[in-house]
């Protein structure tokens, strides 16, 4: 140990430079880590990715999309396009589009290819072609149907090549089965949007 005017300097050890330059890096990493770690967390609570597979929602929708979809305290409205987890019935999430919602009256006309919610034709512009697959009888034609509490009615924009609320495996799907809804196609690039 030496003595002199600026104070005591301890051989060996680390100076007061050395030890500043230490404390930056982890100050700097542990700043770093920190902001990564709150990203996931925000990512994680707020939004999910999703990959669409399949062709149950052309037009709108194309196989291998990749969506950003908001689920934090999401409440469904009729038209959102929404993920579903189906995976103790078809071992798989689905994307469908929500047409009724728990307490409406809907009712679908095979014939005439027209959806009615609360006794009004679905005005459709996002389909790919009239509805005209009947399903295998869990919604029956010409019938009404009131869609149950907790519950809502989903369907494909494609129509005529989409399993949804007109299979029993799927039927009136429960609202806590939605992940959320899909707000943001960011892949592929060129089909970027943000829906409404």
């Amino acid at each position: 140990m030496e003595g002199n005017a600026r104070g005591v300097t301890v051989n060996g050890s680390l100076d007061n430079e050395t030890v500043s330059k230490l404390t930056r890096e982890v100050f700097e990493w542990g700043s770093s880590l920190l902001f990564a770690f709150s990203a996931c967390f925000f990512i994680t609570i707020f939004v999910m990715f999703f990959t669409v597979s399949g062709d149950s929602m052309l037009q709108t929708l194309h196989d291998g999309d990749k969506l950003l979809v908001y689920k934090f305290m999401y409440t469904p409205k009729r038209g959102d396009i929404v993920t579903i987890d189906t995976n103790d019935r078809l071992g798989k999430n689905i994307i469908k589009r929500v047409v009724g919602l728990p307490g409406d009256a809907i009712k679908f006309d095979y014939d005439k290819h027209e959806v009615y919610v609360n006794g009004q034709v679905l005005k459709e512009d996002y389909i790919n072609e009239p509805t005209a697959l009947r399903g295998d009888g869990a919604i029956l034609n010409n019938t009404l149907y009131c869609v149950p509490a907790g519950r809502s009615c989903v369907l494909g924009d494609n129509r005529n090549r989409s399993m949804d609320s007109r299979f029993e495996k799927i039927g009136f799907v429960n609202i806590n089965k939605f992940y959320g809804v899909a707000f943001l196609r960011y892949w592929p690039f060129d089909s970027f949007q943000i829906f409404s």
